[in-house]
């Protein structure tokens, strides 16, 4: 297992969920990067509503999870169910944040850093807007992968790539599920790399989408503002996830009281 053994987790329908804010999302990958190439590489998902939902209907989705070094709480409601259980050290931990949060903090120690995903052009566009925004990021390498699965041959060609450049993290922007399993296949050959599946941030950072203002973030309805602007091709998902996500929170209520936590850390 690749976990953390530094970070607790808690449950919510079979999903551990990593009790962390985003200065210990740093620090764990930080405690990672020191280990250099003698480990397998790692990777981090930031998880919400929908990824709790679709990881009760899809076992490849619900095994990368259990693989992944951290399960940081993205969305406002998971967070909040955290802080409702008793877990200390929770906070919000949105992929998009990550990404300025991640590279700044690694400036000093000059960590590589290795863009794959999004759209044609969005890799690059995206490490442009973080290395002019950080002056002094290493940006060793972008690409924008197909859409569909990588052949023996493209796979050993993107290895290569990846361990000629050097990269430590590898930002990842596929989109729920494809970015998980892509990370839980590869990451493991990839040693000495903390790979961060982070989506939507590509088009968000690049200024291609806007995210929710931040009045919507703080009350938990971001995901209310994405369905304003695209409602032909996300209502059909938050009408099966909304209540679904409630059925699977009350049930796991009924099952565990609500004043303990669960802290179970992982060597």
């Amino acid at each position: 297992m690749s976990h953390d053994p530094a970070v607790a987790r808690f449950r919510l329908a079979g999903t551990g969920i990593s009790a962390i804010d985003m200065k210990g999302l740093v620090a764990s990958i930080r405690r990672r990067l020191e280990c250099g190439r003698t480990r397998p590489g790692t990777f981090v998902v930031f998880r919400d509503a929908h990824g709790i939902v679709r990881a009760t209907e899809d076992e490849r989705l619900r095994a990368a999870h259990e693989a992944a070094m951290l399960v940081c709480p993205d969305g406002r409601p998971l967070y909040w169910l955290g802080r409702l259980r008793g877990i200390d050290g929770i906070g919000q931990v949105p992929g998009i944040e990550s990404v300025e949060a991640v590279c700044r903090a690694g400036l000093s120690a000059g960590w590589r850093h290795y863009f794959l995903g999004g759209g044609e052009g969005v890799a690059g566009a995206l490490a442009e807007t973080m290395a002019a925004r950080l002056p002094g990021l290493q940006v060793v390498g972008v690409e924008t992968p197909p859409f569909r699965p990588l052949d023996e041959v493209e796979t050993a060609a993107m290895y290569r790539r990846i361990r000629t450049s050097g990269a430590q993290i590898l930002w990842i922007g596929l989109g729920t599920p494809k970015q998980e399993l892509f990370m839980a296949e590869h990451a493991p050959h990839l040693p000495g790399t903390v790979a961060m599946g982070v989506g939507a941030a590509f088009d968000v950072l690049t200024g291609r989408v806007p995210r929710a203002p931040k009045a919507f973030q703080v009350i938990g309805l971001e995901w209310a503002y994405r369905l304003l602007r695209e409602p032909r091709r996300l209502t059909g998902r938050y009408i099966h996830t909304i209540p679904r996500f409630l059925a699977l929170v009350a049930a796991d209520r009924r099952h565990r009281p609500a004043h303990i936590a669960e802290k179970v850390r992982h060597g």
